[in-house]
């Protein structure tokens, strides 16, 4: 009788276990499908000038130098460095720069080789700031670097896409500059890839 109950009770813990699996996956799926949406109605407010900004000055170095503190622990898991030099003050939504920073910065984190660095530059111009974010690449880039801020583009070959969801994290960093006035562009150095934010400082 003990070991009939006793199997019964595995049993009903092994199907417990198992329908947890389940739906752990199912609500798994639903977050994804649910940041999508989000990330989706985002794009199509930014493509009809509809995100409202709440500007005021915004000290890029010091939140550039939060994110690097916020990403260092995943960095070191890998023996990667962030380093952040330069200054720099501009005319912004500090939220959601610092959503476009993160994503950029996650990017390089993420799909940047062992034992390397992101280097994280800041300088002045006339009328704005100029942000490079450089580190070496994983695996080939695509011949247009364009192609990477495209919505859905999720090549692994350029192994920089998708930290935000379904291919639209570099897209959503660069409506994100555009709203603020600003450009964001990749170009290829070598065997590193460098991100370049311009930002109005009014």
């Amino acid at each position: 009788m003990f070991r009939i109950t006793a199997n019964k009770t595995a049993k009903f813990y092994s199907l417990t276990w198992h329908y947890r699996e389940i739906l752990f996956a199912n609500l798994e799926e639903l977050k994804r499908l649910s940041r999508m949406t989000s990330d989706m109605l985002f794009l199509a407010r930014s493509e009809h000038g509809l995100l409202r900004l709440d500007k005021h000055d915004v000290d890029l170095a010091a939140e550039l130098n939060e994110l690097r503190e916020l990403f260092e622990p995943l960095a070191d898991e890998t023996g990667k460095t962030i380093t952040v030099e330069g200054e720099g003050v501009v005319a912004g939504d500090s939220d959601m720069l610092r959503r476009a920073f993160s994503n950029l910065l996650s990017n390089a984190i993420k799909y940047s080789p062992d034992n390397t660095c992101t280097a994280i530059h800041l300088e002045r111009d006339s009328d704005c700031v100029n942000v490079m974010i450089t580190n070496t690449m994983s695996g080939q880039v695509p011949a247009n670097l364009e192609r990477l801020f495209d919505r859905f583009y999720r090549a692994d070959s350029s192994r920089f896409y998708n930290t935000e969801g379904a291919g639209l994290g570099l897209s959503i960093t660069r409506s994100i500059i555009h709203a603020h006035g600003g450009e964001l562009s990749a170009e290829q150095q070598g065997r590193e890839i460098v991100f370049k934010v311009r930002l109005l400082m009014d």
